[in-house]
């Protein structure tokens, strides 16, 4: 690598979009994931009974150019309009959009022409005079990168930037919350319930016939999501705990028993929802040449994890994070 190019941190919406605005700006850039696939909490669970989206559920599109990505996705079959039965017609107040056959086809999509390396785990960054260097899981060095993009969940960019910059104190006063979320697949279709409700319940907010959006399997599958209060009491329970008690909420928010069940499982985000954003579209230090976006930065959102990446984008590619005031940005 080279002092003008750009390391990008976390391959979920936000750091594809900071990747792209880079990348179509000329900049040399690398992508590193922890995990084997891009997209974060945009993800789709597969098992041979059914298929779920057990993290994002769906999302909107107000801005120009989250709606740019959106219409071009729609023509590639990687999204499609999802218009669910919805208690008090709340669909049609507003347009709902999904990645088809799963969630995760979107940021699949969004990784097209980019350099990313997954299965690294970036532990550490140090900052010497040819640039930043970046510590992965394996003992792997990835070396000289003019400027370091760090699209990660709030309390895991603020440790690893904490010696390198101020702004890390900003990013860690940023509150997220885990959610448990459990999957069921019965072997009987569950009548005269909604596909999707936000139920107002204390442990089991959402729910959602994932087999209702487009491009699913048939069959009868269903998310749950807990609250983020439960999701914190509950934090250390066991996951077949975990999924009887949420599938006990749902019996008895449906009103009767539950179908025989051929699957269930569970996952556990630990940092799922913002509890307290930080209000701008991303940070950037200029002098030093480090950057933080995510959803965090504005709201719990598809489109919000987007925008952050896209104007972090945008600074650094405007200076290739090298050269400067060194005046702290935190703005477009």
């Amino acid at each position: 690598m080279n002092s003008t190019s750009v390391a990008v941190v976390g391959a979920g919406l936000a750091g594809l979009a900071c990747a792209r605005r880079l990348a179509a700006a000329g900049v040399v850039t690398r992508v590193f994931e922890a995990q084997r696939a891009p997209g974060g909490r945009i993800a789709t669970r597969r098992y041979q009974a059914a298929s779920f989206d057990h993290g994002a559920q769906y999302f909107t599109a107000t801005g120009a150019a989250f709606r740019q990505v959106v219409a071009e996705s729609c023509a590639t079959g990687a999204t499609g309009r999802w218009r669910p039965d919805w208690p008090g017609g709340e669909q049609e107040r507003k347009e709902l959009w999904v990645g088809t056959p799963g969630m995760s086809a979107l940021p699949r999509l969004l990784t097209a022409g980019l350099d990313i390396e997954y299965g690294a785990r970036i532990v550490r960054i140090e900052h010497a005079c040819r640039g930043w260097s970046l510590l992965d899981d394996r003992g792997s060095v990835h070396a000289d990168f003019g400027a370091i993009a760090l699209a990660l969940p709030a309390p895991i960019a603020a440790v690893l930037a904490a010696t390198h910059t101020a702004l890390a104190a900003r990013v860690h006063a940023v509150r997220m919350a885990p959610c448990w979320a459990v999957v069921a697949a019965f072997a009987e279709p569950l009548e005269r319930l909604p596909d999707a409700a936000f139920t107002g319940d204390a442990v089991l907010p959402w729910y959602a016939r994932n087999s209702s959006k487009p491009g699913r399997d048939a069959g009868e599958a269903w998310v749950l999501h807990a609250s983020a209060e439960w999701s914190h009491r509950e934090f250390d329970t066991s996951p077949e705990r975990v999924q009887r008690s949420l599938l006990d909420r749902f019996a008895a928010q449906a009103g009767r028993s539950l179908p025989r069940a051929v699957l269930t499982d569970s996952h556990r985000w630990r940092h799922a929802r913002v509890e307290t954003p930080l209000g701008e579209p991303c940070l950037y230090d200029r002098a030093a040449g480090i950057g933080f976006c995510g959803d965090w930065c504005l709201d719990a959102r598809v489109e919000a994890a987007f925008q952050s990446g896209d104007a972090l984008g945008s600074l650094l590619a405007g200076s290739r994070g090298m050269e400067g005031s060194g005046k702290m940005r935190g703005s477009l």
